[in-house]
């Protein structure tokens, strides 16, 4: 009976938290060719930006890491702003950015510079 009990309560532990933890959500980005600036919005609800927020942002170019940028918090309760300066970013390169929740989960995007 204890185990079932037990068992009971870390069952809903764990679907608490996976209630209120959620990865990011849409990643929009740009590349202007001009100032070889990034330009990044990553949607992430949270009532608490200092507890569940964007902890940590990859950028890629061709598949070899240029940035890692970790946070404490994020912009506001819907989304992190984000500007990356990256320059050698030619038409035709693949740029990838991984945002990455601090409770659960991440989220990819890549786009190919034109």
């Amino acid at each position: 009976m204890k185990k079932v009990l037990l068992l009971a309560v870390v069952l809903i532990l764990s679907l608490t938290l996976s209630i209120s933890a959620h990865p990011p959500g849409e990643v929009e980005m740009s590349f202007n060719t001009e100032n070889n600036m990034l330009e990044v919005t990553i949607t992430h609800n949270s009532n608490n930006i200092s507890d569940h927020y964007v902890n940590n942002v990859t950028v890629r170019l061709n598949d070899d890491q240029n940035i890692e940028h970790s946070f404490i918090t994020q912009t506001d309760q819907d989304v992190q702003y984000l500007h990356y300066m990256i320059p050698g970013a030619k038409s035709g390169d693949t740029i990838t950015l991984t945002a990455e929740c601090s409770k659960f989960g991440s989220r990819e995007k890549e786009i190919t510079v034109e």
